[in-house]
């Protein structure tokens, strides 16, 4: 079992969780399928729990500490019962609430503080939300549309060329301008709308939201916590849900990279709401 030793490497766990649950876990060596996935499933939610005091010291309340406790051992128990979807969507959630830039609406979240406490306190006369839920690339506007295919374009160049990187961002303003708020890529031709990000965007993307000078926006995260990993491009427009598009990829000695097939969950917005 691996020993955490800084949030970020805590939080790569739950990246690689999410890749490769339930039955794609992978020697880290050989990069050969483990036999005993299952076993593989445990041990990777034995890591999730023997990190949880990163998610205490970030929490801090109690009940909410409790709470997300319970959806990591309710998306094992989904994981084990053959639903996939669910239980990702649970441990999801759980992340949102230990990091807030990660955050999808309450829905299991409910169930989970019931579990534990018999009732719900926190989210007392909250209704479930109907999301997330998995849609399809026909569930994409079209200025989601065209600013995934941005950033995938980018996000593939980069891989290929072994360059480092973790987060890209663009903007489409209200006449459907588009413009980079990412550092990088730097090649990118668009205007950068200062002041540029060179970490994790959403503080910057709320801000231009929130103010209503924009109808769109892409958000775009690396994980690759063991040089294969995943592609998160949260995708947001105006008067349409938010679509999370993820992709799953596999680095090959000899081949280059293989892509899985794109996943598109879609959420309640969290940037552009009006």
């Amino acid at each position: 079992m691996r020993d955490f030793e800084t949030l970020g490497q805590y939080h790569d766990c739950w990246a690689s969780v999410l890749a490769y649950a339930p039955d794609g876990f992978r020697n880290v060596l050989s990069g050969e399928l483990v036999a005993d996935q299952q076993r593989a499933l445990h041990g990777a939610f034995d890591e999730l729990r023997a990190g949880f005091h990163f998610a205490r010291r970030k929490l801090r309340d109690k009940r909410l500490t409790a709470v997300a406790a319970e959806l990591i051992t309710m998306s094992l128990e989904a994981y084990l019962a053959g639903e996939k979807k669910t239980a990702a969507h649970t441990l999801q959630e759980c992340e949102g609430l230990i990091w807030p830039s990660m955050r999808l609406p309450v829905k299991y979240a409910i169930e989970a503080e019931r579990r534990v406490f018999g009732e719900n306190v926190l989210y007392a006369g909250l209704v479930a939300s109907p999301f997330p839920y998995e849609g399809s690339a026909a569930d994409l506007g079209s200025d989601q549309e065209a600013l995934l295919s941005l950033a995938m374009n980018w996000s593939r160049l980069y891989q290929e060329q072994g360059k480092e990187f973790k987060y890209f961002s663009w903007v489409m303003d209200l006449d459907g301008d588009v413009y980079r708020t990412s550092f990088d890529p730097r090649e990118d031709e668009h205007v950068v709308l200062k002041p540029v990000q060179r970490s994790w965007g959403f503080k910057r993307l709320s801000e231009l939201g929130g103010s209503g000078q924009i109808r769109a926006c892409v958000l775009m995260q690396m994980m690759a916590p063991q040089g294969d990993g995943l592609v998160v491009y949260d995708l947001e427009q105006q008067g349409r849900p938010r679509v999370s598009a993820r992709q799953l990829f596999k680095r090959w000695a000899v081949g280059g990279i293989e892509y899985e097939r794109m996943r598109f969950h879609l959420e309640d917005p969290q940037i552009i709401v009006s």
